[in-house]
């Protein structure tokens, strides 16, 4: 008689045992759903935010920036014919005093291709001490590692305004 009891008493903690397993296993369940339908972030506006970060680098000539924004085997064309790597970039921007006050950009297109974008955009440049001018630009940007950094930039000038 005294196994009855017993019996009837662990099998009152199995029903709530099954219950707790139960809710841990939806609650799981419903988590991964969920978490799977969070789509990844949209790669044009990556490349957007990459063209922004390089652009905000070169104005507070933020090395740091520059280098997570633009790829190790970057070509970079400016409007007057001037070529120049990744490091000769770099070092051009953040050497001595600041040479940019900002970049603007209007009309930009980004057309995605896997891990490569092409970039279409005017560009309103503003350097210290100098008048406005606008661009025509030309960019090209890679996924390197989960990070769009810009490969190529070609300017072509439009005259100052």
């Amino acid at each position: 008689m005294l196994r009855t009891p017993l019996l009837r008493q662990e099998s009152m903690f199995q029903p709530r045992i099954t219950l707790q397993v139960s809710f841990a296993i939806t609650a799981l369940l419903l988590a991964i759903v969920l978490s799977s339908t969070v789509q990844a972030a949209d790669p044009e506006q990556l490349v957007r935010q990459a063209a922004e970060g390089w652009t905000t680098g070169a104005v507070k000539q933020d090395a740091e920036a520059l280098g997570r924004f633009l790829a190790g085997d970057l070509q970079y064309a400016h409007a007057g014919g001037q070529t120049q790597n990744r490091e000769e970039y770099i070092a051009a921007v953040t050497r001595g005093p600041a040479r940019y006050e900002s970049f603007t950009f209007s009309g930009m297109t980004i057309r995605i291709y896997g891990k490569v974008a092409v970039l279409n955009a005017f560009c309103d440049v503003k350097m210290v001490d100098r008048e406005s001018f606008r661009v025509r630009t030309l960019q090209v940007y890679v996924e390197n590692g989960g990070q769009w950094q810009m490969t190529v930039h070609q300017s072509s000038g439009l005259g100052r305004y």
